[in-house]
C-alpha cells in the first residue's frame, strides 16, 4: 500500500495541514542477509557456554565476526557509529547451567544530532541452543532463533548508518537470551542507569520462517506483541501501532497487532526493556513452527529437523528489516511524543476538545482517534503548529475534533516534523484508570 493510499484511508475529508512524506531508507538487501545468516550458522553453535577462543566455531568466533560486520559501517557513517562490546557477569537460574556466566553484547550506536539522550533500539539475540539448554558443545545452528533477528539488526545498521537523526539509534546483537534474557537485561539496566530516554525497543526474535506447522505459508504480515498491564494505550502499545503505521507504506506487507506481551507463556529480550520501564515490542513471524527453533538437529523422514538454514525465508527477513528501519528512521527523525494530552467532551455537540502540550521542533500535530474496540487508529487530523495557540503555564493548545464523540473513542496526538516524520502517539488518559486506582486502594 502506498502512503498516499494509506492517508486517503485514515484521514477524513476537509482542510488539512500540508503533509510531506518522510524519507524512507532503501529496502533491505536479501542477498546480504542470506550471506550474513549463513555465516552465523557456520559457527556451529553460539551457545553462551560454547568456545570463546576457537577459530571458526563457538560464541567467541561469532561475536568477533559480528563486531567486524558492524565496524564495516563506521566509514559509511562518517566515523559517527560507535561499535563496542558490553560485558556482564550475570546469575543464571537454568537447570544444568553454572550459577554465573559472562555475556557479551555487540553494540553499534549511531548518536543523535539534536536529541541524543532519546534512544531507539533494534535488537536480536545471536546466542543459540539445541534441545539441551546447557549444552555448549553440540551443534545449535540457530538459523531462525535467532540468527534471523540478529541479521535484522545488522542490516538495519547498514541501511541507516549514513543518515543523521535527531535521536540516537542503537543496533544490538544480544547474548544469553536462551538462558533467561541475560544480555538484554544487562543492556536495559545500563541504559536506565545512564538516564537514557529509551522511546522504543524493537526486539526481533524468530523472524525467518513463513511455513506453518499446518502447511500454510504466510509472507504478508508480521506479528507484533506489546505489553500493557493497564489499558490498551501504554507507550508499548503506541510503539506497536507506530510499526503498523509504517507498514502501510509497504506493498503487500502488514502488521498484526497482538495485545499480549509475548506468545503465551514465553518471553524475549523486549521483556527486559519493559521491566526497565521502556516501551518495547516483540516482532515475530506469522506461522511459528516449534520444530524450527532450539531442537536437536537430526534427520526425520529424510528431511533435516531443527533450526537449520534450509527452512529460512530470506525474502521475509528482508521485509522485516525494511519495516524496522523505516519505523525507527521515522521515530528518530521526529520530535518527541507529546507529554501532555487531555480530552473533554462538548456539552452542546458531539465534539471533542483536545489539549496538547507544545513539543520542541514540532511543525504540526496529528490528532488521531479510534473506537474503543478498534486495535489501531482509524481517523486523523493534521494541524500545523502555527494554527494552534499555545498558552498558559504548561504551554498547551486546544483543538476541536468536530463530530467525534469522546464517549465512544480513544483520542491521542503525535508530533510531526517538517519532513513528515511522526512520533509515537500519546493517548489521553482513560477515565477508567482513576476508578481502577480507587478500587485497588480499597482492596477490590
Amino acid at each position: 500500500m502506498t502512503l498516499a493510499l494509506a492517508l486517503a484511508l485514515v484521514l477524513p475529508c476537509g482542510p488539512q495541514a500540508q503533509d510531506p512524506l518522510p524519507q524512507d531508507p532503501p529496502a533491505a538487501d536479501q542477498a546480504r542477509i542470506e550471506h550474513d545468516l549463513r555465516a552465523l550458522v557456520g559457527f556451529g553453535t553460539r551457545h553462551v557456554l560454547s568456545a570463546v577462543d576457537e577459530k571458526g566455531r563457538g560464541t567467541g568466533a561469532a561475536r568477533d565476526w559480528l563486531e567486524a560486520r558492524f565496524r564495516e559501517c563506521v566509514g559509511q557513517s562518517g566515523g559517527r557509529l560507535v561499535v563496542e562490546r558490553q560485558t556482564g557477569a550475570v546469575a543464571v537460574r537454568r537447570q544444568g547451567m553454572p550459577p554465573e556466566t559472562t555475556v557479551v553484547n555487540v553494540i553499534a550506536t549511531l548518536p543523535g544530532t539534536t536529541d541524543a539522550e532519546r534512544v531507539y533500539v533494534i535488537g536480536g539475540h545471536y546466542d543459540s541452543r539445541n534441545g539441551n539448554g546447557a549444552d555448549g558443545e553440540r551443534d545449535a545452528p540457530g538459523a531462525n532463533d535467532d540468527g534471523s533477528g540478529t541479521c535484522v539488526a545488522l542490516e538495519c545498521c547498514r541501511l541507516l548508518c549514513a543518515r543523521k537523526f535527531a535521536a540516537t539509534i542503537v543496533f544490538v546483537a544480544y547474548d544469553g537470551e536462551e538462558q533467561g534474557l541475560l544480555g538484554s537485561a544487562v543492556h536495559a539496566k545500563a541504559l536506565a542507569e545512564k538516564g537514557a530516554v529509551v522511546d522504543g525497543m524493537l526486539g526481533n526474535d524468530i523472524v525467518g520462517n513463513t511455513l506453518g506447522m499446518d502447511g500454510e505459508r504466510r509472507r504478508d504480515y508480521l506479528r507484533v506483541f506489546s505489553y500493557a498491564p493497564t489499558g490498551n494505550d501504554t507507550s508499548g502499545r503506541s510503539l506497536a501501532r507506530a510499526l503498523s503505521w509504517t507498514a502501510r507504506r509497504m506493498d503487500g506487507f502488514a502488521v498484526r497487532l497482538v495485545f499480549r506481551g509475548d506468545r503465551y507463556g514465553r518471553g524475549g529480550d523486549h521483556r527486559s526493556f519493559f521491566e526497565a520501564g521502556f516501551p518495547s515490542v516483540r516482532c515475530t513471524e506469522p506461522r511459528e513452527d516449534f520444530s524450527r527453533q532450539h531442537q536437536d538437529v537430526v534427520m526425520k523422514e529424510g528431511k533435516p529437523y531443527g533450526d537449520v538454514i534450509e527452512y529460512v525465508d530470506f525474502a521475509y527477513i528482508a521485509k522485516v528489516a525494511t519495516l524496522n528501519s523505516m519505523t525507527v528512521a521515522e521515530l528518530a527523525g521526529a520530535p518527541r511524543a507529546p507529554e501532555l494530552v487531555r480530552v473533554e467532551g462538548a456539552r452542546d455537540a458531539y465534539d471533542t476538545f483536545v489539549d496538547v502540550g507544545e513539543v520542541r521542533d514540532a511543525s504540526a500535530y496529528e490528532f488521531v482517534w479510534r473506537t474503543t474496540t478498534a486495535p489501531d487508529w482509524e481517523g486523523a487530523q493534521l494541524v500545523a503548529a502555527k494554527d494552534l495557540e499555545f498558552k498558559g503555564r504548561n504551554q498547551t493548545a486546544r483543538h476541536v475534533l468536530k463530530n467525534v464523540c469522546i464517549d465512544e473513542v480513544v483520542v491521542g496526538v503525535r508530533s510531526v516534523a517538517k519532513d513528515g516524520s511522526r512520533s509515537r502517539v500519546t493517548a489521553a488518559p482513560e477515565p477508567d484508570a482513576t476508578v481502577f486506582r480507587a478500587a485497588a486502594a480499597r482492596g477490590r
